[in-house]
């Protein structure tokens, strides 16, 4: 059980990386004086694609697994467009519904709750796929990822609270 557990992890960790992987990427703010440079530098599918050398089934578990993610980050945002839409129109009125603008964004949580477990699914399904020899690849290109990962506390520490 503990092993399938951190198996689901590591995909889930994989999928959230493969969908947001690309922020690192850019550009900085104006006015912002600071500059945080990424601990890590962008992942990036396509070299890792070619470094695989897929079968024609493995192809295409890839393809599943990119076409999932992508669809799951484009449902993701589209969600959060109609959130801001809704509360730019809610934001307007004299006296805010707090109510209403609550139940938005219940509404767009409950909408996306399925969504990573799609794709970490799909990644799953890609990863049973690979040989030793390219899992060891995989493990390579990710490693970084999830050791960013493991490095943050999952909550933020709050210190006037304690908590």
């Amino acid at each position: 059980m503990f092993k399938q557990t951190m198996r689901f992890l590591a995909v889930a960790a994989t999928a959230f990386v493969f969908s947001v992987g690309q922020a690192y990427a850019q550009a900085e703010p104006t006015g912002c004086a600071i500059s945080q440079q990424p601990a890590v530098a962008p992942f990036n599918l396509r070299q890792l694609h070619d470094q695989l050398n897929l079968s024609a089934t493995q192809e295409v578990q890839w393809q599943t697994a990119v076409d999932a993610m992508r669809e799951t980050h484009a449902a993701e945002r589209m969600n959060a467009d109609q959130m801001q839409a809704r509360e730019e129109t809610l934001l307007q009125q004299p006296i805010l519904d707090l109510s209403a603008l609550h139940a938005a964004h219940e509404n767009v949580v409950a909408q996306d709750a399925p969504l990573p477990e799609q794709s970490a699914k799909a990644w799953l399904t890609f990863y049973s796929g690979l040989s030793d020899q390219q899992k060891t690849i995989f493990s390579a290109a990710l490693r970084p990822y999830l050791e960013e990962v493991a490095h943050h506390a999952a909550r933020p520490f709050e210190p006037r609270t304690g908590l």
